[in-house]
């Protein structure tokens, strides 16, 4: 894995939970800042896997591939889904939703970075 796309891809998601929160907090829908956010953190997650299926192209093999892989396909859909949602609902709630994919995203770069490196659950 690449360091610092993994960093931009984890500090984005991040920054995108915080924003969910905030907005749900404050009884609103998630407003541009929210959804520029989550949608640069999908972006960067496309690029990651991108990157990563190219390592595995080029002979780089962790020794759980098919997680691996598993992980790469899932982490480019958790924020484009919340982005969607946000938009078709308006609501509070759908900043919680950006929030929790936001995390979740976080959360599976640290399991790829893990997996890369040959940790195992």
């Amino acid at each position: 894995m690449h360091t610092g796309l993994v960093a931009a891809v984890v500090t984005v998601a991040l920054l995108a939970a915080v924003s969910g929160v905030v907005v749900a907090l404050r009884n609103r829908a998630p407003g541009d800042v929210t959804l520029v956010l989550a949608a640069l953190g999908a972006l960067l997650s496309v690029v990651q896997s991108v990157a990563a299926f190219v390592d595995l192209a080029q002979g780089r093999r962790p020794p759980e591939t098919a997680t691996y892989i598993g992980y790469l396909i899932g982490i480019v859909v958790v924020l484009p889904l919340a982005i969607v949602w946000a938009l078709a609902e308006r609501t509070r709630w759908s900043g919680l939703v950006v929030a929790v994919g936001g995390l979740t995203v976080a959360i599976m770069t640290a399991r790829l970075v893990m997996l890369s490196r040959g940790a195992s659950a």
